[in-house]
């Protein structure tokens, strides 16, 4: 035990050298572009307001990685990293131009920051290519065990092989009858929700003694033990579990927060809010807005507005279904909107009136939220708070994510909500927006038997 507690801290201390590299990149970036833009000998009225600021770039670099989670390379493809490195060198910049603006240090020349956005991309981005050479190529193949009743494993098992990050370095067998035989020889142990509290515990037990890593797909009760609190009645030891209720204060600081950043956002984008309704009113002639019913705290229910991406009267025939991937109904137009995010930005007027937040479970229509309730423990327990443009399930989760696995990502965004977890969700928010297969789902025809048979043990 006291071997593995070595290794994490040894790879915590690896992951913070690697942020310091890349903040040293950050400053040597706009040193090198001052070299570059004056022939190797800046005048100091025009490099001192760079020495000046390097605090706060330091800073502002800091915060920046820490959201963006840099230094996690192996959890994310080539293309990831390289959108975290891109979208971070940006708002680091735009820190920096607003930092030297207040200063007063206008001798700071603007083609600096353009040369260094280039310098630093290209420093960042081939050290993160060796780290991910080298972190690739310590890899070994795992062996992992899926316990679970047939239904969940296959679903475990199609999740972890959806991962391009590792699935070409696992096997995998799901067992129920010689669990307690193969744990010893597995690497990674995944339980399910599906296994009684009776022989999870069992399970549990076992691959602590093997010192086995178990990932263990949460129920109701599980999520509610996330930030418990240690109480005691004499001597004896109690876990106090809260309610789902925010605190008052973190419900005023939640609401100034969606107050300032939607009015910031509705100034920013009523250029394109305006230029959008004009693109969609000539396409089709049809209303520009999409206003539905849906479901916010309390089971309160409000009109939610949108730019509209499907045809005319979509549902007439229908009725209230949720859209496809590949659904006939949106417009072309409509789907550069979704994919781009921009069919979002009217919400912006429900979060001013109250009915939103910027950061929350996504509403659902009032005919869903019956049925998923019945169905689905966890997710009659959403709205404790007001539902949101983004949360933790549209960040972490797919476009075939299931109602299910979403709703245990939006109980555990209200169990860990802080205001640090709302704007890291918010920079995420923005990533996703490049990443296409954020939103990607597995073909429906694809059989998982198909998918899986490579990989068993």
């Amino acid at each position: 035990m006291r071997i593995n507690s070595i290794k994490k801290r040894d790879g915590m201390i690896i992951k913070f050298i690697e942020e310091l590299i890349y903040i040293g990149m950050v400053l040597a970036g706009f040193y090198l572009a001052f070299l570059i833009k004056f022939n190797l000998n800046p005048l100091d009225k025009n490099i001192n307001p760079f020495f000046e600021s390097i605090p706060y770039i330091i800073i502002a670099s800091i915060i920046i990685f820490y959201f963006y989670d840099i230094v996690s390379t192996l959890k994310k493809t080539v293309f990831e990293n390289l959108v975290i490195i891109g979208l971070s060198l940006i708002l680091i910049d735009i820190i920096t131009i607003a930092v030297v603006f207040f200063m007063r240090g206008f001798a700071f020349p603007r083609s600096v920051f353009l040369i260094g956005y280039v310098l630093q991309f290209g420093m960042i981005m081939f050290t993160k290519l060796f780290v991910l050479w080298m972190l690739r190529r310590k890899e070994r193949k795992e062996k992992i065990l899926i316990i679970a009743d047939k239904k969940e494993a296959d679903h475990i098992a199609k999740k972890i092989i959806q991962d391009d990050f590792i699935s070409n370095n696992i096997k995998i067998s799901y067992n129920d009858d010689n669990d307690f035989k193969i744990i010893k020889y597995v690497d990674k142990v995944y339980l399910g929700s599906s296994i009684d509290n009776k022989k999870k515990n069992e399970i549990i037990n076992l691959c602590v003694v093997n010192e086995k890593i178990v990932y263990l797909v949460p129920t109701l009760f599980e999520i509610s033990l996330v930030n418990f609190k240690m109480a005691q009645a004499s001597d004896m030891l109690f876990f106090r579990m809260d309610n789902l209720e925010l605190t008052y204060e973190k419900k005023i600081m939640k609401r100034l927060m969606d107050l300032c950043l939607s009015a910031f956002g509705i100034i920013l984008t009523l250029p394109i809010m305006i230029i959008v309704a004009i693109i969609i009113k000539v396409y089709d002639g049809g209303h520009v807005f999409f206003k539905q019913e849906r479901v916010t705290k309390n089971n309160k229910k409000f009109n939610l507005y949108k730019f509209r991406t499907m045809i005319v009267n979509a549902e007439q025939k229908t009725g209230p279904i949720l859209a496809t991937e590949k659904d006939e109904r949106i417009t072309p137009l409509g789907r550069f909107l979704r994919a781009s995010r921009i069919d979002e930005l009217p919400q912006l007027f429900n979060v001013i009136k109250g009915d939103m937040s910027i950061v929350g479970p996504r509403p659902e229509r009032p005919y869903f939220v019956e049925q998923f309730s019945v169905d689905i423990e966890e997710f009659r327990y959403r709205t404790a708070v007001k539902a949101g443009i983004s949360g933790l399930a549209q960040i972490l989760g797919r476009y075939s994510t299931s109602p299910q696995d979403k709703a245990k990502y939006d109980l555990l965004y209200i169990k860990n909500y802080s205001l640090a977890l709302d704007i890291k969700i918010i920079f995420n928010t923005i990533k996703i927006m490049f990443i296409k297969s954020s939103s990607a789902g597995v073909s429906e025809d694809k059989q998982l038997n198909d998918m899986i048979e490579k990989f068993k043990i």
